[in-house]
């Protein structure tokens, strides 16, 4: 039986409905309401399977007008075709105009026939199918949601048509997306999306809209609710879960109360994605709104950004120094330097407020040379005033090591002020070395080689593992505080400091505890070997006088300890904790007290005997001296229960302590052995097989030890194969290209090479016609091609999308070049069981001679090239030469101008050598009561400013850098009060001005 669509009749009049029904009823499924209201609750619950609606346009309760307009405030209602009927009388021009803009395109009026109103309901339904077909063409292939673009202007659509009514952005986005493709495959992280994208619709579908703005983020219009039940966002967090629990995925969102309808939709979803970024990492935090406060955030950034360099010239930025104490005698034994920024009017600002800002923009390596220079000047004046050298540990970044005259204005200030490298300590956070692993510790070997004490800080916030540790040129392991803080409420927290602790000591490393807050704290580091502590349970940051005042009152610590200079001769460095060279201990529980004399006869040379009797006494010993037992013998004698052997067992793994037990009778072996016993003694025993017997269980611990760290380091050379190859070529990836360049040239000063960009041509349309599967086949297809043109180097790499880049370490000759970039353009011919294919690249080459260029200007120099290549012809190559520009790009221009027009702030760009106005948005015009065809072309500092040449301020930003200058002035009404904001920048090699201005008053 065929399949019939539904025809919703509207009438109020029985005798219509029967009518129009006996017309319809063999192509039609009809369903009946008799007044608007009826009509409209029928359309919400039924509105997805309603083909048409014929509609009577004269209704008791409403008209025709008030029904469609109800119907288009609906973003799902309004897609269904409306065919209205009314009189000749009811429909006059302006009625019929306004039902139009409303959405009706079909109309019966009287007399009409049983064949014309089949007809329009035809006409109605083909008119609703090709508005289908656009509103597939406006989705995203993968998820079936609204793209982008759609969506955007689906939600500004929303808004113009419900002026009353407010509504709610939500944002999603899963957490480390890109790992699950690096991990699963992109394969299984579209599925992923595709399930996500099925959630989010399954929840606003009835309400709102959705759409995908990017890869992993999703967002949906909905009405405003003034609460959102935690349980909304949790349960959805669980339900991504049930797709696949081995992904661990998780989901945030992030809400945006619209309030200003004015604002782009790309703004409003921008916010919503910013409240989203605010609780990225916050375990148990689902949602978070749009506020002030974040609002606030991006403010102080940007006054952080505009005053940076202002504060370093003005000396705001001041060192404090927290002392460090040695846990043996709890006197100072060193401290270290930390910045603090005193703003004029801000007062101190602290440093989690900037020093993630300045480490992404670079400025931090101009702070740190700064707090370095003022920690070598306090030294110097406290050891000329007759006082004991104090060794002071200074932060480096990453920034730091990458630079290579590092060593050179390390050791020119240790000069200037007549230090050794011993003075100072230099702590490296852990997350430093944890990306470009090789470089960073090439850096800092080379550090330490100089003499310089190396320390790692807040280890354990990052992912170092056992194996990187053990390849790191470190000299001081820093605890982060999270390892110290609430550890009573956790003993997993209690193993890992003691797992930690015991393993710097094996490694030879000293450990320093930071965050120590508490007795109970420094009691237990006490209790697990700690060597230093520093926290505000001695001392917090302080300014100079203060910790001059400090260490003047006390004695420092006496203890001492050997580090092995590059030369590798011991030299003594003054308090810092020596190494326990004591014996070991061997604990013995025995309520009997039969088997100490032997044992002891047999290993009192080797081991310190300890003796307990009772349970008791056992756990004291274990808690009180565990990092010094080297093994546990318990004897079990007929007063001891399995409990009790239960419990010792869990004591000595919790310490990696081995545990030998001895018994009377070869039954209870069995039950001791399940427990974890290493080894089970039969009596009677051979005295002279003790001593093998214990060596024998100490190197099976031993093994379990090197079990685990083999475990590690597979694991992380899995990881570190995951971080250097791209998936789905198969070749090197962006990041790990770079590296490999940067190593090249590190250590071939004088080499020249060839390095070029691929681009496969017409790639989109590729994923577009035969999806993404497809296009992933690609890629990988063209990555094999490369390797097998370019089987001479092995810097192959795929950057990104379809962009590749190859560099030859040597100068190849021009033909032998050319021949390889012609078969990397024209015509590899891709075919499977789906589809077949010619694919074309484009190409851009740039040479790069004895080391002149840099790799960021051969990736930018190549990538010229390619614009052009493809510009001008896809499927070429060229090669980039000196005075090369990138092909401007029309519609990128045009889309910013398009944005900077709705910006409420005034906006106008000019030349920067001539004034000439090309740009000014409609805001500015308004400030100068001007038309903006009568500002284009005009000279700014003469429409502004009433000037027929540069002022003194248009000199200075000749040659200003990137950042903005702002002031407070008038324009050349002389009454216009405006706070300017002016910046230099490029656009396409034109170096232009760009003004800010902001009305006062």
């Amino acid at each position: 039986m065929p399949f019939k669509k539904n025809v919703l009749i509207v009438d109020d009049n029985k005798m219509n409905r029967q009518m129009l029904s006996q017309v319809l009823y063999c192509q039609y499924k009809i369903l009946e309401a008799e007044s608007g209201e009826e009509a409209l609750e029928l359309l919400h619950n039924s509105k997805l399977s309603i083909s048409v609606v014929l509609l009577r346009f004269a209704l008791p309760d409403m008209n025709g007008i008030e029904v469609l307009a109800e119907i288009s405030r609906d973003v799902f209602l309004r897609k269904i075709p409306v065919v209205l009927f009314a009189r000749n009388d009811e429909l006059d021009s302006k009625t019929k105009a306004e039902v139009q803009s409303l959405g009706v395109q079909n109309f019966i009026q009287p007399p009409f026939t049983a064949e014309s109103v089949r007809q329009q309901i035809v006409n109605a339904i083909l008119y609703s199918e090709k508005a289908k077909l656009l509103d597939f063409a406006q989705r995203d292939r993968l998820t079936s949601l609204y793209a982008r673009e759609p969506f955007y202007h689906l939600i500004t659509e929303v808004l113009e048509k419900n002026p009353d009514k407010k509504y709610d952005i939500l944002c999603s986005d899963i957490e480390r997306f890109k790992l699950v493709n690096e991990l699963f495959g992109s394969e299984e992280g579209d599925a992923l999306l595709k399930f996500v994208a099925q959630m989010i619709e399954d929840k606003v579908k009835d309400v709102g809209i959705c759409g995908r703005i990017g890869g992993d983020i999703f967002a949906a219009l909905i009405p405003h609710q003034d609460q959102y039940s935690e349980q909304f966002f949790s349960e959805s967090a669980d339900f991504i879960n049930q797709y696949n629990s081995n992904l661990h995925s998780v989901i945030k969102f992030g809400i945006y109360t619209i309030e200003d309808r004015t604002l782009p939709a790309n703004i409003m979803c921008a916010r919503a994605c910013l409240a989203l970024e605010s609780i990225k990492g916050k375990y148990g935090m689902h949602c978070a709104y749009y506020d002030d406060s974040i609002r606030q955030k991006l403010l102080d950034e940007q006054f952080i950004l505009s005053n940076m360099k202002s504060a370093l010239v003005n000396r705001e930025f001041v060192v404090f120094f927290q002392p460090k104490y040695d846990l043996l005698d709890e006197k100072i034994c060193s401290a270290e330097a930390l910045v603090r920024w005193k703003h004029p009017e801000r007062g101190l600002i602290p440093p989690n407020q900037f020093i993630q800002i300045f480490e992404n923009n670079g400025f931090i390596t101009e702070l740190d040379l700064y707090v370095l220079e003022e920690t070598c000047k306090w030294v110097r004046s406290w050891i000329d005033r007759g006082n004991p050298m104090i060794p002071v540990s200074v932060n480096i970044s990453r920034a730091d090591i990458f630079n290579s005259n590092l060593d050179a204005i390390l050791l020119s200030l240790l000069k200037k002020y007549g230090l050794d490298p011993s003075h100072i300590h230099l702590e490296i956070t852990e997350s430093a070395y944890t990306e470009n692993a090789e470089q960073m510790i090439h850096g800092i070997k080379q550090l330490k080689e100089l003499g310089f004490v190396i320390e790692m800080d807040d280890f354990g916030s990052g992912y170092s593992s056992l194996n990187m540790l053990s390849e790191l040129p470190i000299d001081v392991l820093k605890l982060d505080m999270r390892f110290v803080q609430n550890y009573d409420r956790s003993r997993d927290k209690r193993n890992i400091m003691s797992f930690v602790i015991s393993l710097a000591k094996w490694m030879n490393l000293k450990v320093v505890a930071e965050g120590v807050e508490t007795e109970e704290q420094v009691n237990l580091l006490k209790l697990l070997g700690c060597h230093w502590v520093q926290g505000f349970f001695y001392s917090k940051p302080l300014p100079l006088d203060a910790f001059e005042t400090l260490i003047e009152q006390v004695n420092f610590s006496n203890t001492e300890y050997t580090l092995e200079t590059a030369e590798g001769r011991a030299k003594p460095a003054h308090n810092i904790l020596r190494l326990d060279v004591e014996k070991k201990n061997m604990l013995i529980l025995d309520p009997t007290s039969k088997e100490f004399e032997p044992f002891q006869s047999v290993f009192d040379e080797k081991y310190c005997i300890l003796k307990a009797n009772t349970m008791q006494e056992t756990r004291d010993c274990i808690f009180n001296q565990k990092l010094k037992i080297s093994i546990v013998i318990f004897s079990v004698t007929k007063e001891i229960t399995l409990e009790h052997i239960s419990e010792i067992s869990l004591l000595c793994k919790q310490y990696d302590i081995p545990l030998i037990t001895i018994h009377s009778s070869i039954e209870l072996v069995k039950n001791a052995a399940s427990l974890g016993a290493f080894h089970c003694i039969v009596k009677p025993y051979v005295l002279e097989n003790l001593e093998n017997t214990v060596e024998n269980t100490l190197c099976r611990m031993k093994v379990v030890q090197l079990q685990k760290e083999i475990k590690f380091s597979d694991a992380i050379i899995e990881m570190k194969n995951r971080a250097e190859i791209d998936f789905l070529s198969g070749l090197l990836n962006h990041s790990e290209l770079k590296i490999r360049m940067r190593d090249f040239y590190n250590q071939n000063h004088e080499a020249s090479g060839v390095f070029i960009l691929i681009d496969i041509d017409h790639f989109k349309s590729i994923n577009t016609s035969f999806g993404y599967n497809v296009g992933n086949k690609v890629i990988h297809a063209v990555g094999k091609m490369l390797e097998a043109i370019f089987n001479d180097t092995n810097f192959i790499a795929r950057i990104d999308g379809d962009l590749f880049a190859v560099f030859i370490p040597f100068q190849m000759e021009r033909q032998v070049l050319e021949q390889k970039l012609e078969r990397v353009c024209h015509a590899m011919a891709y075919d499977n069981s789906d589809v077949s294919l010619t694919i074309d690249c484009s190409v851009g080459v740039c040479y790069a001679e004895n080391n002149t260029t840099t790799i960021e200007e051969m990736f930018n120099n190549a990538e010229i090239a390619l614009l052009n290549a493809r510009k001008n012809q896809k499927g070429r190559f060229l090669f980039y030469f000196e005075g090369m520009k990138a092909p401007l790009n029309e519609n990128i221009q045009q889309q910013t101008f398009s944005f900077l027009d709705d910006v409420s702030d005034g906006v106008f760009v000019c030349d920067a050598l001539s004034g000439e106005i090309i740009y000014i948005n409609d805001a500015a015009c308004k400030i100068m009561n001007m038309e903006k065809n009568n500002c284009i072309g005009a000279i700014g500092f003469g429409l502004f400013w009433n000037k027929n040449k540069k002022c003194e301020l248009c000199l200075q930003l000749d040659d200003y850098d990137t950042t903005f200058y702002e002031h407070d002035g008038y324009l050349n009404d002389g009454e216009t009060k405006a706070h300017i904001k002016v910046r230099i920048d490029d656009w396409n090699g034109r170096t232009v001005k760009i003004h800010y201005l902001q009305k006062i008053g």
